[in-house]
């Protein structure tokens, strides 16, 4: 059996052990701070303190494109149609998304030379034959809503027309006869459309082609 021989460590060795356990820790840490020259950009210190105001930073998540501009619409009048066409305009601007209105074109009343509020057909057919006694055979019976009956001499666009009348049934005797302006339902129509003008510009001059008197203008102001 061998025996080996081991020699106590003495007190010198430790305190050099000690000091030089002492002197690579301060190496270390004077070169982790920079002291000797640059430092890697990539250690865990040096990344840190490049994040400026790192709190601030956002993801953000399905961003969404801005939707493409809205393209203005445009107003269009279109005229030379009767009502019943501008109706039918109307309908069909609507159908691709437009918007359409019609507008009447109001006609002039009708001055009217007439006797009117006969209670019923006999009265209105004893007036008449009073009338032919007096030589006036150009006269019309018509009847009203209201049972009622009216004889009508004639009409005209303009009132002075329609009392030179009045006045030469006077002189032969026919007191009860008397005026009456009357509004005429319109008989031709506008109508104003809204669209985009892509939309509109190409759907118009298809819509209007079968009617000989449609034009395009412009809307007022």
């Amino acid at each position: 059996m061998s025996l080996v021989a081991t020699h106590p460590v003495k007190g010198h060795e430790i305190r050099l052990f000690f000091f030089l356990l002492v002197f690579v820790n301060l190496i270390f840490f004077a070169w982790a701070q920079g002291y000797f020259g640059a430092t890697d950009d990539s250690r865990e210190p040096q990344r840190l303190a490049q994040q400026f105001q790192a709190e601030k930073l956002h993801i953000l998540r399905d961003v969404k494109a801005p939707p493409a501009k809205k393209e203005e619409p445009v107003c269009r009048l279109i005229s030379g149609l009767n009502v019943a066409e501008a109706e039918a305009l109307k309908t069909a601007v609507e159908t691709f998304g437009g918007a359409a209105k019609v507008l009447p074109q109001q006609e002039p009343a009708l001055h009217l030379v007439l006797i009117g509020e006969l209670a019923n057909k006999a009265a209105a057919d004893k007036k008449s034959a009073e009338l032919t006694r007096f030589g006036v055979q150009d006269h019309r019976i018509v009847a009203l809503e209201n049972g009622r009956f009216e004889i009508i001499f004639a009409s005209f666009p303009a009132e002075a027309a329609a009392r030179e009348m009045l006045q030469s049934l006077n002189k032969r005797g026919i007191k009860s006869a008397r005026l009456d302006a009357r509004e005429q339902p319109p008989l031709k129509a506008r109508v104003e459309t809204r669209a985009p003008a892509s939309t509109l510009l190409q759907h118009l001059p298809k819509l209007i082609a079968p009617v000989a008197d449609a034009t395009i203008g412009e809307c007022a102001p």
